[in-house]
């Protein structure tokens, strides 16, 4: 167990990599689009990536999730007929809506821009193409995921991000081209990585679909769109919503700027989702492999409650970081800081949703994530109208943590029908109660401190966060054993 457990952490480095500059290097896109764009034109991009967010779950269809179940890792010859299944099928479906979606630019255009957009039609047409070229992407990508070339796919995906990064800044900055330079940027920086991927798309692809393979891709594939549309509701039902109940544009921008400062959770998070699924697929046949995935749990929810107290105690420094417009976060902004360990929390459930899909996979039963997740959208829903009228955009918040929350708490109790694991749910437990702990005391020990003082003292608080672990006996003898021989070789 431990040679796979060290095969998934090494995997998670390299996707990890590529994913935590990527998205921090998205992440500067944040303060710029505040600084450069326009109101009307940053409330046309920001619909238009909503559009566009659920039109790359239609045109995916379930697809890669079902050529990563029918990749053969022993049959190159299957593999391909996935390969091209999957491939066609879906720039096929992209190709045709896109093409609708092109042809009434001009009405879709009009009804989401405000007054101050000229050109909407044209604007939605750039908006539209780029899912359309990122389709072309998506079984490549899947494709380097499962054959296991991880440095292949995070250097691939780093390159595109950096290209759209790069370019998002010149055409905003120097050429003030507003939301056609956001969307060019992004058509361009895809196109790379299509580009890119030509060579291995002839070498898997055959001519014609293997119909019998496909309607068994399809069967397996089909139902893992609601629930991949209804994660998308989770993610921006919330904007519309507060929009509508507190009519305040600072309230609504506060939100949003704040809940992408949970960003170090949804990258531990994207990271282990990009390595654990090929590493469970891969191993599942094997005897130990329930006791390995039940381990892979505990080290997730301890390195999600480093991530978590490590940013809850940091944030505030953070955001103060000298950037472009002035400081990383404009201070209008920092008001909103206290939703931040909240969106925290929300991703770490949505990590242990990650962890509790892995049975359905593995044995083909597929049709109860959408009901796990559609129960927790429609709660979602109701829990922001219930709860932005009282507590505002905090509300908005907790509403999705309650959500992510749910939909993992229904996965994980029919998990023990279909695939029961027998979690370490003790030393889990001391792990988010020790969090807790000094997450909490932090909150109610206020120190009137220079600020290099606050900074120590929070360190501190991590240290004893280490202590405690230890003192409440969560560190088995193996782990203990592994630590004090890590500790003498780094003293040679």
């Amino acid at each position: 167990m431990k040679n796979k457990l060290k095969t998934l952490a090494g995997d998670t480095i390299i996707y990890g990599f590529s994913s935590i500059f990527g998205r921090f290097l998205s992440f500067i896109l944040t303060p710029i689009y505040t600084n450069y764009l326009e109101t009307p034109q940053y409330d046309f991009v920001i619909y238009s990536f909503s559009i566009v967010a659920f039109l790359n779950v239609i045109y995916a269809f379930g697809m890669e999730s079902a050529y990563f179940r029918f990749f053969s890792f022993d049959n190159k010859l299957d593999s391909k007929k996935a390969f091209t299944n999957s491939y066609l099928f879906n720039n096929g479906l992209a190709l045709i809506i896109t093409i609708f979606l092109v042809f009434m630019s001009g009405n879709f255009g009009s009804a989401i821009a405000s007054s101050g957009i000229k050109d909407a039609g044209y604007l939605f047409i750039l908006a539209m193409l780029m899912p359309f070229i990122d389709s072309l992407t998506y079984v490549p990508f899947a494709h380097l995921r499962m054959s296991r070339q991880a440095k292949k796919f995070a250097i691939t995906k780093f390159v595109t991000i950096l290209v759209t990064v790069i370019l998002n800044f010149l055409f905003l900055t120097i050429l003030d081209l507003q939301a056609e330079g956001v969307f060019v940027a992004q058509i361009i920086g895809s196109s790379i990585a299509f580009v890119y991927f030509i060579p291995l798309i002839k070498d898997n692809l055959f001519s014609n679909i293997d119909w019998s393979l496909f309607k068994r891709m399809m069967k397996f594939g089909i139902p893992t769109i609601p629930a991949s549309i209804s994660a998308i509701i989770l993610q921006v039902a919330d904007r519309p919503i507060l929009k509508e109940l507190t009519n305040s544009d600072l309230a609504i921008t506060t939100y949003q700027v704040n809940y992408r400062l949970g960003i170090p959770m949804m990258i531990f998070v994207t990271v282990f989702e990009y390595a654990f699924k090929p590493f469970y697929l891969s191993i599942f046949h094997e005897t130990d492999a329930k006791v390995t995935f039940s381990r892979v749990l505990t080290y997730f929810t301890l390195l999600s409650a480093i991530v978590f107290l490590v940013f809850s105690f940091f944030i505030g420094y953070f955001v103060q970081i000298p950037f472009v417009g002035g400081s990383l976060i404009n201070p209008k902004y920092w008001g909103g800081l206290n939703i931040v360990p909240i969106v925290l929390l929300a991703y770490f459930f949505n990590g242990l949703f990650i962890n509790f899909t892995a049975g359905f996979i593995i044995e083909k039963k597929t049709s109860f994530l959408p009901i796990a997740v559609g129960v927790a959208a429609i709660v979602n829903i109701a829990a922001n109208f219930l709860m932005i009228p009282s507590m505002g955009y905090t509300g908005a918040a907790w509403a999705t943590l309650i959500a992510y929350l749910l939909s993992a708490s229904i996965l994980y109790y029919k998990s023990r029908q279909i695939y029961p694991i027998d979690y370490e749910w003790g030393r889990v437990g001391i792990i988010i109660f020790t969090a807790g702990v000094i997450f909490f005391f932090d909150k109610w020990m206020i120190f009137d401190l220079q600020i290099h003082f606050q900074i120590l003292l929070k360190l501190m608080y991590l240290l004893i966060y280490g202590i405690l672990l230890r003192v409440f006996g969560f560190f088995n003898t193996e782990e203990i054993v592994f630590f004090k021989n890590f500790i003498k070789f780094k003293k040679k």
